[in-house]
């Protein structure tokens, strides 16, 4: 099998450079600029018929990449599946060890990736359309996206968009992103990272809607797009489809019947919530919503699942809070905010831990250092947290903690980066 070297490199104050601005890959001896280069497509391609293993050269002997096909002609670069910690810790391509996440919990059951075709299956664990029988209701009733927290075979509303934002690698950062996510950044990133997801053998992207960049000038061009979009699911009766919405909240307003949720980029389309569901909204989600008015530059993330009315109009049926930063970074509480404020003011460089489907008090780490000499994962605990199940999570990777309720310690120190390091290509 040809085995093809793919490089990419950071610049001298540890940054990844991206391929405006001078990254080499070196495919069949072929020096390009960007994979979106129309000679790199044609080698992709060929990689793609051929089924040919690009290499991440992070390690000396390389570690194995797969290309797929995420749109009629285009080609992109992925890391195989459970690969991540194949990889060096300082690689875009690297992946924490999945049970420092709620992602150990269902890698394997509820998302299962076939690297021979660039697919990866998702099981939901909500319904889809009327016809199918309501997920069992958890501590905090219908309509919230824990109501399966306990079930590893399928995602909750709020894990799939924890998979998503991973997928988009909007959980990692590095110095070098700062300032440059907005939702035009956002939104595109979110859906490619839907390309190649199916789920009950329907691509996930066909369900999904996020709201694009609104511009007033173009506003009617916008509304015909989404209306296009939603046509599909003007149905009525046992045979109503759902879609699902992944946006920005703006606002919960009174509305004549009920209550309306406010979509940033979507100021003519709120979603209608009847008070039954914003009751439990409130009550599943209060510490998110009590996040977002304390935090004036952070962005409260919606994700839900609706159904378009035959005039057109959008009603709730189930629906999700994730909170994040202002770099689109999640988080869940203070002490979390803080900690990775001061990751973010001393310029390091991590990958934020999500729950995915795992309750709030079943410990993971809140982020993980890839700046350091080997991987750290960083831990906020309480006096009466059970220390050997941090362990346990943890073998084999370096453990920072905090005890919250004294002073925090200082982050372990950063090794000097001002080395030439190999890494996928992404923003």
């Amino acid at each position: 099998m040809t085995r093809w070297p793919l490089h990419v490199y950071y610049d001298e104050a540890g940054n990844r450079v991206t391929p405006s601005s001078g990254t080499q890959l070196e495919l069949y001896g072929h020096r390009i600029t960007q994979t979106n280069n129309p000679d790199a497509q044609q080698l992709l391609a060929a990689a793609h018929t051929e089924r040919v293993r690009p290499l991440c050269m992070c390690r000396n002997d390389g570690v194995a990449m797969y290309v797929a096909k995420v749109g009629p002609e285009k080609y992109v670069i992925k890391r195989m599946p459970d690969s991540g910690l194949e990889h060096a810790h300082r690689c875009a391509s690297y992946l924490p060890p999945d049970e420092l996440s709620g992602l150990g919990q269902v890698l394997g059951s509820a998302i299962t990736e076939e690297a021979d075709c660039g697919l990866t299956a998702i099981e939901l664990g909500f319904r889809m359309s009327k016809a199918e029988r309501a997920a069992p209701t958890g501590a905090g009733g219908g309509g919230v996206s824990d109501s399966v927290a306990a079930d590893p075979n399928r995602l909750t509303l709020r894990a799939v968009l924890h998979y998503l934002w991973q997928e988009a690698d909007l959980a990692t950062w590095s110095p070098g992103m700062g300032g440059k996510r907005n939702w035009r950044v956002v939104s595109w990133y979110l859906r490619q990272a839907a390309r190649g997801k199916f789920t009950k053998g329907k691509p996930l992207a066909t369900r999904l809607y996020i709201p694009e960049p609104f511009n007033v000038e173009k506003k009617t061009e916008i509304a015909a797009r989404r209306l296009s979009a939603w046509a599909p699911m003007q149905q009525h009766g046992s045979a109503q489809q759902f879609m699902m919405l992944i946006g920005e909240l703006k606002a919960i307003d009174p509305a004549r019947f009920g209550h309306k949720l406010v979509i940033k980029h979507l100021p003519d389309a709120p979603l209608t919530v009847d008070d039954t569901l914003l009751a439990r909204l409130n009550k599943r989600f209060g510490d998110e919503m009590e996040l977002w008015q304390t935090d004036d530059e952070g962005h409260l993330i919606v994700i839900a699942t609706f159904s378009v009315s035959r005039a057109g109009l959008a009603t709730a049926e189930e629906i999700s809070l994730v909170m994040t930063d202002r770099n689109w970074l999640p988080y869940e509480s203070l002490f979390d905010k803080l900690l990775l404020d001061t990751a973010l003011d001393a310029r390091r460089r991590f990958t934020k831990s999500l729950r995915y489907n795992l309750a709030p008090d079943v410990p993971m780490a809140s982020l993980v250092l890839t700046d350091t000499e080997t991987p750290t994962a960083a831990f906020l605990l309480t006096r009466d947290d059970n220390r050997e199940a941090v362990a346990e999570i943890a073998t084999g990777i370096d453990v920072w903690t905090w005890v919250i309720t004294e002073d925090m310690p200082a982050l372990p120190p950063a090794v000097d980066h001002r080395l030439t390091l190999p890494s996928n290509e992404h923003y």
